[in-house]
């Protein structure tokens, strides 16, 4: 019997570790006499990663006019921030390649992820919001949990898998019925076993319920529309203000708290799609 959810991370907690490169990245930037040359000598010990690095710098997702071939040069160009939370998303999909998982389509699961995390981003910027990176990578991480459910508790997540389709489609609702808690739950116990910030903690946690977030609503609202317009969107849908119209699952306050009007959505997947497909090759080059 599953206790909380903390008991299925604590179980996997050593398999997907945080990243050792992620790790120094962060005390380099707590040690105040840092810079920016220390942190590309760092990253430059990574080869694969500092080219993942430099091509999603030089690629449409910042659209920049000078080409950038140093890291210490996208230090001082994005921030660094932004660029600890690249290494983080960049570095996510190799760490989570160490789960086997028989009840999902890994290369679905990551295009979903990466194009939640690149709208949540881009919404961001219409909410005024400083380091949209954060975003990408709370978008890119929110459905984390599902894969540790997967893996640790098989049967039983096939069980939540056929309770939510035969009933409103929504696994979270399934989730809590049958399991006790949600992917949500797991992702967020995950993200306080790596000690991530409290944003993506709550951010995850909360981003099919955005309402429930006490101190990131803003933040859980944005990632929680980004993913209902990724799951919304098909082969034969139009791109426009009515998308989530009675979309199962939709939260409406979240426009409320956000201040979005959807009537941005055409610019903003236009935007997404065209990111994406860099992004996509650049992170998860299988899908």
């Amino acid at each position: 019997m599953v206790r909380k959810p903390e008991d299925l991370v604590k179980g996997v907690v050593k398999l997907i570790s945080l990243p050792e490169i992620y790790i120094r990245v962060s005390q380099i930037l707590e040690d105040q006499n840092h810079n920016a040359k220390q942190l590309g000598e760092i990253i430059s010990h990574d080869p694969a990663l500092t080219a993942r690095i430099l091509r999603i710098v030089n690629s449409a997702y910042y659209s920049l006019r000078a080409k950038i071939e140093l890291v210490s040069r996208a230090v001082s160009v994005i921030g660094e921030d932004d660029l600890r939370n690249l290494v983080l998303a960049t570095s996510a999909v190799d760490t989570f390649k160490r789960i086997p998982n028989q009840l999902v389509d890994i290369d679905l699961f990551w295009r979903h992820s990466v194009h939640t995390g690149i709208v949540s981003r881009l919404l961001s910027k219409h909410c005024n919001i400083l380091h949209g990176e954060r975003l990408f990578v709370a978008g890119m991480l929110h459905d984390i949990g599902k894969l540790i459910l997967y893996f640790k508790e098989p049967a039983l997540s096939q069980e939540v898998l056929l309770a939510a389709a035969e009933s409103d489609g929504q696994l979270f609702r399934s989730e809590q019925k049958i399991i006790g808690f949600t992917h949500g739950d797991v992702g967020a116990a995950l993200i306080e076993a790596w000690k991530l910030s409290d944003t993506l903690k709550e951010v995850v946690a909360y981003h099919h319920t955005p309402l429930k977030a006490k101190n990131y609503r803003m933040e859980a609202s944005i990632v929680h529309i980004a993913n209902c317009v990724v799951n919304a969107l098909g082969p034969d849908i139009e791109v426009d203000e009515h998308l989530l119209d009675d979309f199962p699952g939709f939260e409406p306050k979240s426009l409320e708290i956000t201040g979005l009007d959807l009537k941005i959505l055409p610019d903003v997947m236009e935007q997404a799609w065209e990111q994406a497909a860099e992004v996509l090759d650049i992170i998860c080059p299988r899908v």
